[in-house]
């Protein structure tokens, strides 16, 4: 599904398109700042959905409705505007529109109000859509466009804070999160488990659950919210797989973080790489479903093999997609290949956890691996299997 957005904020274009991938798989945003921007594009490639603003810096967003309207009546296209007073919402009803949002808006509202209409998008394209393409087209295809994992929180939402964490505060984080009811009710239990260990004081404002956490570990809390998208599958055997995986990442992180402490090294970006080590599967999994919600019907015996082929080229394109930092990309990748920086600990230490997680961490090999990062072997090293 395509969908045309035009808005000169970047704030608000962020949050918009957000929300719209997130109601649902394969959907493409194409963001237009100027009004000839949303011309060329609109001219170029067409929408399946187009959502505009009024006041632009070229002019004004009903011009983009009238080219549209001159010739494309079933095209739906909604205002989103400060704009909202009797005569302009009269004004742009009149030029066509399918509906009128006023800002600001609640992300809840408008989820609740863009849901219908991609839903009757989604039925009409099934209706009109020929044969699924075969699968392998499908998952390349999939690559060049904006992969997503729509879990309960948008990794879009969180992948920046964590090139940032020094200069956030927990006031900041607990503003920026306010209408994410999830993530801030996840945030109280872990911070309660803390505060009522130590004083017996429960914690009610998420602020102060955040202090208490500290902010790195609220952010990835909410990295791991943002990767766990088994509520967004349909079939068993991929939220079972999907599980699977979120689970590993987690488990990878907390050993990661427990043996990062230890050295004094940066607990939370091992932790943060910890969960991002699985985000290729994950995605490809939610691609998936995507193909099969098209009509498509992987075969399930070839599944392990489709998530070691592909699942390392998805998790590559989202770093990227990201923009995470190269340090970053490093550490995550250590959980899989042995670093072959032998003098940097940190890298050492994800790749440790890995094997830990997987049970593969005993033997001669992993002794003198723990020792060269500087960890006691008797406290880390596996029983043989």
């Amino acid at each position: 599904m395509n969908i045309l957005l035009l808005e000169d904020d970047e704030l608000i274009a962020d949050l918009v398109e957000a929300v719209v991938t997130g109601l649902g798989s394969h959907i493409r945003v194409t963001h237009a700042t100027t009004l000839t921007a949303a011309r060329n594009a609109w001219q170029r490639q067409g929408a399946d959905l187009v959502l505009c603003d009024w006041n632009l810096p070229d002019g004004s967003g009903l011009d983009l409705v009238r080219l549209i309207r001159h010739n494309d009546q079933a095209t739906p296209v909604i205002i989103i505007s400060a704009s909202s007073d009797r005569e302009h919402v009269k004004l742009a009803l009149h030029q066509g529109i399918t509906d009128f949002i006023a800002k600001p808006f609640d992300v809840a509202m408008l989820h609740q109000r863009l849901q219908p209409v991609l839903n009757t998008i989604r039925e009409a394209n099934l209706a009109n859509t020929p044969s699924v393409p075969p699968l392998a087209q499908w998952l390349e295809q999939a690559l060049g466009d904006k992969l997503q994992l729509p879990g309960a929180l948008s990794a879009d939402q969180v992948v920046p804070l964590l090139g940032k964490l020094e200069e956030l505060t927990a006031v900041e984080l607990a503003s920026q999160w306010k209408n994410q009811t999830a993530l801030i009710t996840r945030l109280l239990q872990l911070a309660n488990n803390i505060s009522l260990k130590r004083s017996g004081r429960p914690v009610s404002k998420p602020s102060e659950a955040i202090a208490i956490l500290g902010v790195p570990m609220a952010v990835n809390c909410a990295m791991a919210m943002a990767l766990n998208i088994a509520g967004g599958l349909h079939s068993p055997i991929l939220k079972e797989r999907a599980r699977h995986y979120q689970t590993h990442s987690e488990q990878v992180a907390a050993i990661a973080r427990a043996m990062a402490l230890s050295l004094d090294l940066e607990a939370a970006s091992c932790h943060a790489a910890g969960l991002l080590s699985r985000c290729g599967e994950l995605a490809l999994l939610r691609t998936l479903q995507a193909y099969i919600d098209q009509g498509g019907q992987p075969d399930e015996s070839t599944l392990d093999a489709l998530l070691q082929e592909w699942g390392p080229r998805y998790g590559n394109r989202l770093k990227i997609q990201w923009g995470l930092p190269i340090p970053l990309r490093e550490l995550a990748g250590a959980v899989h290949m042995a670093p072959s920086h032998a003098t940097r600990k940190a890298l050492m230490v994800m790749h440790l956890a890995g094997l830990r997680v997987a049970s593969k961490l005993h033997g001669p090999d992993a002794e003198r691996l723990l020792r060269r990062a500087g960890l006691d072997p008797d406290k880390w090293l596996d029983a043989p299997a």
